[in-house]
């Protein structure tokens, strides 16, 4: 209760001070209209507009209205599996933003271990993927019988691989 007592106060002289400066462009806007000269009032009105938000003046080289160039349109690639995660690599300034795909299923074309049994797998598409160093899962390829991986989009950036016989999924990140 003490709170409210002491907050109220402030409130109200907050109030009253938003009332006092409305009052007050309120004028100046009046005064404004009183003025015969085109060119005199739009400068007067530009006055109080830029006191009421605070602004400080500007040059009249900086009040000239910019041209802007026509934004170029961005046009998805054909085929979304392609980009599927590119933004892991790294892009050209020129690189247009590719429609993204929620998850790829592709063939295995190559299977590697390293010695910490972290695998590496190529794609038949080109894309090569990695284990991530903090999953500790362990790959169980099977050749001649594993022959599908599907990858999905996880949580904060990061994507999961599957292999399609087998429902562990691994925590993995695009190399190409």
């Amino acid at each position: 209760m003490s709170r409210i007592v002491l907050v109220l106060p402030l409130f109200f002289t907050a109030l009253a001070a938003g009332q006092a400066r409305a009052e007050d462009i309120n004028a100046q806007l009046a005064h404004c209209m009183t003025m015969s000269g085109a060119v005199e009032r739009l400068s007067c009105y530009d006055r109080v507009a830029r006191q009421a938000v605070g602004a400080a003046p500007q040059s009249p080289a900086a009040q000239a209205p910019q041209m802007q160039a026509p934004l170029a349109r961005i046009e998805p690639p054909a085929d979304p599996s392609r980009s599927f995660g590119q933004e892991q690599l790294r892009k050209s300034p020129a690189a247009e933003q590719a429609e993204q795909a929620e998850r790829l299923t592709a063939e295995i074309a190559d299977f590697q271990k390293d010695a910490r049994d972290h695998f590496t797998v190529a794609l038949q598409n080109g894309q090569v993927w990695r284990q991530m160093a903090g999953d500790t899962g362990v790959a169980q390829f099977r050749q001649g019988r594993t022959r599908q991986v599907t990858i999905s989009r996880g949580v904060l950036g990061s994507y999961d691989l599957r292999f399609n016989d087998r429902n562990l999924s691994f925590k993995v990140q695009r190399l190409r």
